[in-house]
């Protein structure tokens, strides 16, 4: 079934389960957030293609929802906490008057819980090194899951610096088995 939702553009992802940390700029940007807030399903956050001028977006986005906002004292900006609720694609997209983005959208399924193998744990050693080091991101998620793979591979590919293409093929897949594949060979590299 297709649906509509509006959309923010960013920079990075956010995955269902995920908690990530938006700023809206004064402007447009501020216009569209206000319509994506009266949208009772919450809204949609797709990723920009800066490396593609022709196009300017992902397919792939998420469907979150605000959990908390503040404003920035340094610029006015609001800082908005989102939380992930599921993946989707987009069928096509048409912008109104006030330069507000729409999607049409068909969900894509969650990838479903896989438990942690004795050879998959750096990917839960080094997140937890990751939770200590940044405090500010272990409190994003009050509830860890660090014996669920497809958790674990959400989180990393929320955080790696991975280039979205590469994101987006992996979030195409039907489990978190690949991006596993990829996340441990990266961990696995000398640096």
């Amino acid at each position: 079934m297709t649906q509509s939702i509006p959309l923010l553009f960013q920079k990075r992802h956010v995955l269902p389960t995920g908690r990530m940390p938006m700023r809206i700029a004064p402007g447009s940007q501020t216009e569209a957030f206000k319509v994506a807030l009266s949208s009772t399903d919450g809204f949609g956050v797709c990723m920009h293609d800066e490396s593609n001028p022709g196009q300017h977006f992902f397919h792939i986005g998420t469907r979150v929802t605000v959990e908390d906002f503040d404003r920035s004292t340094d610029d006015g900006s609001l800082i908005v906490t989102v939380y992930g609720h599921d993946n989707f694609r987009i069928k096509s997209l048409t912008q109104d008057n006030n330069g507000v983005f729409y999607a049409e959208y068909q969900t894509i399924p969650q990838w479903t819980e896989i438990q942690l193998h004795n050879n998959q744990r750096l990917l839960a050693v080094k997140l937890r090194i990751m939770f200590e080091k940044y405090p500010e991101l272990d409190r994003l998620h009050q509830t860890k899951e660090f014996n669920n793979l497809s958790w674990l591979c959400q989180r990393w590919l929320e955080i790696l610096p991975v280039p979205a293409s590469e994101k987006q093929a992996l979030l195409n897949t039907p489990n978190c088995l690949d991006t596993c594949d990829y996340l441990m060979n990266m961990m696995q590299e000398p640096h």
